[in-house]
């Protein structure tokens, strides 16, 4: 009687920490459903599943967007993608919204969405580079405080890396950096201190963690100006 006691206990634990939102043994999401995703079902399930009233048809941004929560996903890695929504899904990463509703899409479905997205003529900005002070940093960094150049991840254009450049950060793949030029800047800002607060931590290594560590408030200002107008 007392071991059934136990284990209906351990059996209750486990669920009110999933309904709390609490990973329990999160399990990474299956990338090879990408190579057989469909982008035209994913136009549809993206409907279906409400993704387009935040981020449009085309992942442009359909949603007010002043809070900065709100990504372009117009051209992004399908990989990177799948992979922040099971984070989403873990806990790894903090969003009410997006937990719920990666909770409620399973990764097949996902992978479709993201098909579609991904097919997207790439997000870009109003091409008028012209911050000095975020070009710089965004080019060069500042080595003197340990402000690493965010075009060795990201690329001189905010695009990504050629894809027989070797991996910036050691054992990840290039599908899983983000496109960043032309995205939102208010989704930008808010990220850059997310991540420099310690807010959201779930890059490789916590390289994001430390590359934001020392930016001043008027640099991520400088920074997310020069990277969505790319």
């Amino acid at each position: 009687m007392l071991l059934r006691s136990r284990i209906a206990l351990a059996q209750l634990l486990v669920l009110l920490c999933l309904c709390a939102g609490l990973s329990v043994g999160a399990q990474e999401p299956d990338y090879s459903l990408l190579d057989s995703a469909s982008a035209d079902n994913g136009k549809l399930l993206s409907n279906d599943e409400r993704c387009q009233e935040c981020h449009g048809v085309d992942g442009n941004i359909h949603a007010n967007n002043e809070a900065g929560k709100i990504p372009k996903l117009a051209g992004q890695h399908p990989a990177y993608l799948l992979k922040q929504f099971n984070d989403f899904r873990s806990g790894d990463r903090h969003h009410d919204f997006m937990a719920m509703m990666a909770r409620t899409v399973d990764d097949e479905t996902a992978a479709d969405i993201f098909a579609h997205y991904a097919a997207q003529p790439v997000m870009r900005g109003s091409g008028t580079d012209d911050n000095l002070l975020g070009k710089k940093l965004y080019l060069e960094g500042d080595g003197t405080r340990q402000i690493q150049a965010c075009a060795i991840c990201h690329g001189i254009d905010g695009r990504g890396l050629a894809p027989n450049h070797p991996s910036p950060v050691a054992g990840l793949d290039l599908e899983f950096i983000p496109i960043i030029g032309g995205q939102d800047w208010h989704y930008l800002d808010q990220q850059l201190r997310d991540w420099r607060s310690g807010e959201r931590t779930n890059s490789s290594e916590g390289i994001m963690n430390n590359v934001t560590a020392n930016l001043r408030d008027d640099e991520i200002k400088a920074l997310t100006d020069y990277i969505s107008r790319l």
